[in-house]
């Protein structure tokens, strides 16, 4: 029997997941790759699975290759922008964990397989009166960026979902100056450094992230955490690959092999792993739904 982890154990956990997952956030139109009507099939012999880091396979990486063991897998380890635009270039590889948006639909092919918790707000405590909040107490991010009051921050190939993404790259476009997106390497040193020394007052960041700040050495008391309106909702996790013919053939040989109830079953092992017990109780009916419907393939289009 697993014993119980701590709370630190599931920031860390959630930490390193979102890690892997590297989900970009892109401005730049579809690229020549994309293909949406691709025609006949090839047949996929070999897939570059893009992580974060090569140092550990991710383990849904590691249960295709039990799947399928006559596709030769092979991890490279890239960082998050870069491996959105070999997705979108349209190059034989494939990222295993990516936050499935309605915008990149319209550049890749995604085979579902995970949810994931909402992303936070951390904010330093000494800044809290001047945070525009629902009724619930969420932070009003559209008006917080509107207000342009407080420095924000957040890690740059990240995606934070539909809602979040869209806001974050109208501010982007607009070049709205409190606003600054960071390269992910060594974003937890970057970041504890920042909110120490009052260089920005707030970041958009994955569940956690409070408690992983923590652990680099902030005060606990001077910081919280806080749900961001109209994104409350758990994130899609999926494999993306490229939207053309390769893509497709790849991500329905992908979407075959997890879209079975020992796949189901797997998949959900896994994302044990990544949700606290208080998040898997809060999204228990989404959990199921989920999984219900990945038990079988679901024909990615």
């Amino acid at each position: 029997m697993k014993a119980p982890k701590t709370a630190c154990q599931h920031a860390l956990a959630l930490a390193i997941w979102w890690a892997i997952c590297g989900a970009a956030i892109e401005l730049t139109p579809a690229h020549a790759g994309t293909d949406r009507s691709p025609a006949s099939a090839p047949h996929v012999t070999h897939i570059l699975w893009l992580q974060g880091s090569s140092a550990r396979l991710n383990p849904i990486v590691a249960y295709l290759k039990e799947q399928l063991p006559a596709v030769r897998h092979e991890a490279l380890e890239v960082n998050a922008v870069r491996s959105w635009k070999m997705v979108q270039r349209g190059e034989p590889a494939c990222r295993p964990s990516t936050v499935h948006t309605r915008a990149r639909e319209a550049e890749a092919y995604f085979a579902d397989t995970l949810l994931a918790p909402p992303p936070e707000l951390v904010l330093r405590r000494d800044k809290l009166h001047l945070l525009p909040r629902d009724a619930e107490g969420a932070a009003d991010l559209r008006a917080l960026l509107a207000q342009k009051r407080l420095r924000g921050a957040f890690a740059r190939g990240r995606s934070f979902g539909d809602a979040v993404d869209a806001l974050l790259v109208a501010e982007q476009q607009s070049k709205n100056p409190m606003l600054a997106d960071y390269a992910t390497a060594a974003w937890g040193d970057r970041m504890r450094d920042m909110l120490a020394r009052d260089r920005t007052d707030y970041l958009i960041d994955a569940p956690g992230a409070l408690l992983q700040l923590q652990k680099l050495g902030l005060a606990a008391e001077d910081y919280i955490a806080l749900p961001i309106h109209g994104a409350t909702e758990p994130l899609v996790l999926g494999i993306a690959c490229p939207r053309n013919a390769w893509g497709r053939a790849a991500i329905r040989a992908i979407d075959q092999a997890l879209g079975t109830p020992a796949g189901a079953a797997r998949l959900r092992e896994i994302g044990k792993d990544w949700l606290s017990a208080e998040a898997r109780e809060r999204y228990a009916p989404q959990i199921e739904q989920f999984f219900q419907r990945r038990s079988k393939p679901l024909d990615p289009e």
